[in-house]
């Protein structure tokens, strides 16, 4: 009898210490279904991420498109920085920036903004937009897929910036985007105030 003991309590010290074939192919099965599961919802929230920065690209194309077809103002802007304004024969090509950068202010020509004003298809080819949610909340766009040398980079943003105010405008979305680009072509001086890494910065932006 006792030695009969002994053998029932090893055995049920194996049942309970998870030595059951079954129950550990179960536990085996389990698991593999869990991590299925999870690379299946690190997949999808990939695709979500991608998808949401190609519908805020396309937003901000459209946006670009629909400033470029907008008819001009009866009065106002000078004809050269009128919203809508075709550019002139001959001047095709890509526009660029130049400016003259230091201690977070730049001076840009007064022919490079015009230009850039006068092919807002241009400006949307900068960078790559997204919009910024905090706490539920549009608080502005960031900015991505930023070139080395390119008119953003020279002007001292970075992949990354969020994006708060443009000329003292809040850009939480892309009609306050379009009424801040609006008030640019009369601005000898504007500021674009954001956050980078989670610390402020600003450029200021000097027409000459």
């Amino acid at each position: 009898m006792p030695g009969r003991r002994v053998e029932a309590w090893v055995l049920l010290g194996l049942l309970l210490g998870g030595c059951d074939p079954a129950k550990e192919r179960e536990l085996a099965a389990v698991r593999a279904e869990l991590t299925a599961a999870s690379a299946l919802i690190e997949e999808r929230g990939q695709q979500i991420e991608s998808l949401t920065a190609e519908l805020a690209q396309a937003r901000a194309d459209r946006a670009a498109c629909e400033l470029y077809r907008a008819p001009p103002p009866v009065t106002g802007d000078p004809p050269a920085l009128r919203r809508g304004a075709m550019p002139a024969p001959g001047s095709e090509a890509t526009p660029t920036l130049t400016p003259t950068c230091a201690d977070g202010t730049c001076a840009l020509r007064r022919s490079e903004v015009e230009a850039f004003m006068a092919a807002p298809e241009a400006m949307a080819r900068l960078a790559r937009v997204l919009p910024a949610v905090e706490d539920g909340k549009p608080v502005g766009f960031k900015l991505f897929a930023i070139r080395s040398q390119s008119p953003l980079a020279l002007l001292g943003f970075k992949n990354g910036d969020l994006v708060r105010t443009v000329a003292g405008t809040e850009v939480h979305d892309m009609d306050a985007v379009l009424r801040a680009y609006s008030q640019l072509g009369t601005l000898d001086r504007w500021t674009i105030t954001g956050t980078r890494k989670g610390a402020p910065f600003e450029v200021t932006i000097v027409v000459q």
